[in-house]
């Protein structure tokens, strides 16, 4: 079953990539603005609006620029702030053990159920990516926007929006339902492994015009 909501990053997502250097509290170095700017993106395709003006710029926007702000606000939201806090399930799925019924695995095809109902829906969902085991392993991890999935026999094929791969249509996770394979990230160059992923907590804000 082939589920689309009718997002496409060429046409929705930013056309900058994810390029941006932070602390997130002063504590936790963040690779990027992935999660403000997937945010940020649903924010306007959940709206019905636009972008801001220089979202579909090739440059990175100035850190005191409104638009930059925006989405540093929306990385906040989409880690730290309630009522997503999202950054104890990346704990949470950070530790999980690889294999086993409560491993992070498992937990990752759990997940596909609670998207399949929101893409079935017609909304794309925010996929928290979880790189390796451990403490050392947490700033590793990403965030990207599902917008389709095919729901296969044997795998899922999930369309995303990765703010590291701008303007690419074709970066696919393959989600084999095997809870002892690895999810990859194939499209945006070389393939990434990931242990696996879960549907984080979104709530939409308006889009500044």
């Amino acid at each position: 079953m082939y589920l689309d909501t009718g997002f496409l990053p060429s046409k929705d997502g930013f056309a900058f990539a994810n390029t941006w250097r932070d602390m997130v509290l002063g504590v936790i170095a963040s690779r990027g603005r992935c999660g403000g700017m997937v945010f940020a993106a649903l924010d306007a395709f959940v709206a019905g609006a636009p972008l801001p003006p220089g979202s579909r710029d090739r440059m990175l926007p100035e850190h005191d620029s409104p638009l930059a702000r925006w989405i540093w606000r929306r990385q906040l939201d989409s880690i730290v702030v309630l009522p997503g806090a999202n950054i104890a399930r990346f704990a949470r799925f950070t530790y999980l053990p690889s294999g086993g019924p409560l491993g992070v695995g498992a937990a990752t095809r759990q997940s596909l159920l609670t998207l399949f109902d929101l893409l079935r829906s017609g909304r794309p969902a925010p996929l928290g990516l979880v790189s390796g085991l451990g403490l050392p392993h947490i700033a590793r991890n990403h965030q990207v926007l599902a917008y389709a999935a095919d729901f296969r026999e044997n795998d899922v094929a999930v369309r995303i929006y990765d703010p590291n791969h701008p303007l690419r249509d074709d970066v696919v996770l393959e989600v084999p339902l095997d809870p002892s394979a690895a999810v990859e990230e194939r499209g945006g160059g070389k393939p990434k492994t990931w242990r696996g992923f879960f549907v984080e907590y979104y709530s939409p804000r308006p889009v500044p015009a």
